[in-house]
């Protein structure tokens, strides 16, 4: 359900509240009011009836206070007129009817509970030669409860009109503030995604919706600032960064030949130190790359030479190309591979070997000497897992959400190299490839870095 569906709902539900609440007090205050004079009047009728009765009977007039009686309940409309002796004997009645005549008086019952439609009312009065005694007035009262149903049935009438107009306003006030809310919730989802293409909300009133609009418009002010000014030192960093690399490729391939040429004609003495200035030669080529690798999978647009990569033929050249590096370093490389050929997978070639070059010449660098070093893959459920395990130290558990991050050096430079890049960058491709990577333990122990890509539905 819609917000502003939601606020219209809530506002109705409170409007016809209300509105109940008020046509149940108008209820009962048009009762209460109709029966307080019903019982009003019909007390002054009594009291006048009563009067009158006590006065003939003091008189000794009560053969004529009979007929007259009889034409007072005929004018007023009353159902009876009795007396009582004090032991509770008629001595005198009047009815309007065969039914009042043989009905039994209930002078105790209020006029809202008489339940056969006349209402009782008894004074005391003096008697005459009866002594003290009571005088009983009964009223019919169907005409003043058809009254009252007939103010029941207009009040019911006007009620539910009033239900109408106080939903329907409720609901138009409570979708107009779902509206306005609604118009600002998309651009607040929005704002994070798209900061540098943000436009103010116009902000009318000083009522607290507009001054939440206006705290948005500052927010997202300042954001679209601080996009613009970090997008604008990104660009300088890889400006520099192509640059320095752009300007590094050259002496390093000069100093990468000489090498090669001083290492030819070198005594054997030192022949050990030319070959570390060349190992040290080739793993500053190597950081020198990953940062011009990364730089391009981070530029937007850059695209990929997707094609069918054989990630079994990909593992045994890689291998093989680290045999001699690995041997040096007295690692014995191995493979595990499943016999029947696994599905292809579509991707990069040149950058997924790239990234196996990268986890397979970290697992050589933080090996101790004489470690084991395997390259293993799977094929489960149309996933092409490839993987690197170690025989080395391993990766602290609390290192392990940091690892990929570039640049992470957090005490953690010995196990995964000098600046971070390598891993950074095997993210990267991976991830661009659709894939996961990600690192785990190694059996017995050592470290285990392993990806995930999907296999080629056309294989």
């Amino acid at each position: 359900m819609r917000l502003n569906h939601r606020f219209a709902l809530i506002f109705s539900v409170f409007g016809l509240a209300i509105a109940a609440a008020f046509q149940i007090i108008q209820f009962r205050d048009v009762h209460r009011a109709g029966y307080a004079s019903a019982r009003g009047m019909a007390d002054v009728t009594a009291s006048a009836v009563a009067a009158l009765v006590s006065d003939e009977a003091r008189q000794g007039h009560m053969a004529s206070l009979s007929a007259h009686l009889q034409s007072i309940i005929r004018e007023a409309g009353l159902a009876s007129v009795a007396a009582f002796d004090s032991h509770g004997r008629r001595i005198l009645g009047r009815y309007d009817s065969p039914t009042s005549l043989h009905r039994r008086l209930h002078p105790g019952v209020s006029i809202e509970d008489s339940s056969d439609g006349i209402y009782d009312l008894e004074k005391p009065e003096y008697l005459g030669r009866y002594g003290y005694g009571k005088v009983c007035v009964s009223y019919h009262i169907e005409a003043l409860r058809a009254r009252m149903k007939a103010m029941d049935a207009q009040s019911i009438r006007f009620g539910a009109m009033s239900f109408i107009a106080i939903a329907l306003l409720a609901w138009l006030l409570g979708t107009f503030l779902g509206m306005r809310i609604e118009s600002l919730v998309p651009r607040l989802e929005h704002l994070p995604d798209d900061p540098e293409n943000f436009r103010p909300i116009r902000a009318t009133g000083k009522d607290e919706f507009s001054r939440v609009v206006a705290a948005f418009n500052r927010l997202g002010s300042r954001l679209k600032e601080e996009t613009r000014r970090r997008l604008d030192l990104e660009e300088e960093r890889d400006d520099l960064m192509a640059m320095l690399v752009h300007d590094l490729k050259t002496p390093l391939t000069v100093i990468s030949s000489g090498v090669a040429l001083l290492e030819e004609s070198a005594s054997q003495a030192n022949k050990r130190t030319f070959g570390l200035l060349r190992l040290s030669v080739g793993r500053l080529r190597r950081m020198v790359e990953d940062i011009l690798q990364l730089s391009r999978l981070e530029a937007v647009g850059e695209s990929l030479e997707i094609a069918p990569v054989d990630m079994a033929s990909l593992a045994r050249a890689c291998a093989k190309d680290f045999e001699i590096i690995a041997a040096e370093k007295g690692h014995a490389v191995s493979l595990d591979l499943p016999e029947k050929a696994p599905p292809a997978v579509m991707g990069d070639s040149v950058l997924l070997r790239r990234v196996l070059d990268n986890l397979l010449y970290n697992a050589i660098e933080h090996t101790p000497p004489g470690g084991k070093i395997l390259i293993s893959l799977e094929n489960r459920k149309d996933l092409i897992t490839l993987s690197v395990s170690d025989s080395g130290p391993g990766i602290p558990k609390e290192a392990r959400a940091d690892i990929f991050r570039k640049f992470y050096s957090k005490e953690m430079k010995r196990h995964v190299g000098n600046v971070g890049l390598g891993l950074a960058l095997c993210e990267k491709v991976i991830l661009r490839h659709g894939g996961t990577i990600a690192i785990g333990d190694a059996v017995p122990h050592g470290a285990r870095f392993y990806f995930t890509l999907p296999a080629s539905k056309a294989a």
